[in-house]
């Protein structure tokens, strides 16, 4: 009978599979190891998106609290600088009903320019934000706005006074003494480098009669 061969550490077969096994293991961890970082690079781009992108929309926030602020009857005044433009171009609006129903650049109180985007990626902001903590030179950003006066507020159903201390029933017509009914919008812009990220917000709200 022939002897059956045994295999041990010695035998040559034995160690060119082993051999190539551990290649094979080395060659799939190698690729592992490359797709988590290509994956933790993507994660990281998107992260950063994100953030700019959350940025721009609280830049687009600011804007919109800003400009009621300052429409508040009770704060105009104290408006200077850009914030008096804003309340210079409500007293032009609501004098002239002509001029509602378009949003109106608040940097001509006239009322005769329209609010409108500027082309590019260059920040042309009514107000720009601070840099942020550690950012670079021209990383700052900032809101442009336009006002839209709506015209009065349609309340029906109400009473309204008659001057005499009295009030009688507004039969259905629409109050005379009503609230002033605006639209801003707010457009803000925030770099990132090459990038230019861009948020637009509208809000209405209404103010008292003045």
């Amino acid at each position: 009978m022939r002897a059956q061969r045994s295999a041990n550490l010695q035998d040559p077969e034995a160690g060119a599979i082993t051999m190539m096994v551990v290649l094979m293991l080395l060659v799939l961890l190698t690729i592992s190891a490359v797709g988590m970082s290509r994956n933790s690079f993507r994660e990281i781009v998107t992260s950063a998106f994100v953030r700019q992108g959350a940025l721009t929309s609280n830049a687009a926030d600011s804007g919109i609290e800003w400009s009621i602020y300052w429409i508040a009857t009770n704060n105009a005044g104290g408006a200077t600088g850009t914030a008096l433009n804003l309340v210079n171009l409500q007293k032009t609006l609501l004098q002239n009903p002509s001029l509602a129903g378009v949003a109106k650049d608040i940097n001509d109180t006239t009322g005769a320019t329209n609010y409108s985007l500027t082309a590019g990626g260059t920040i042309n902001a009514d107000t720009t934000l601070p840099v942020p903590t550690g950012g670079a030179a021209g990383s700052q950003g900032g809101y442009s706005l336009g006002l839209t006066n709506m015209g009065k507020l349609p309340i029906t159903g109400m009473s309204q006074g008659t001057g005499s201390g009295t009030y009688s029933p507004a039969a259905g017509g629409v109050m005379k003494q009503a609230p002033d009914l605006w639209v801003i919008r707010a457009d803000s812009k925030v770099p990132q480098g090459s990038v230019t990220f861009t948020h637009a917000k509208e809000a209405w709200f209404s103010t008292p009669v003045q």
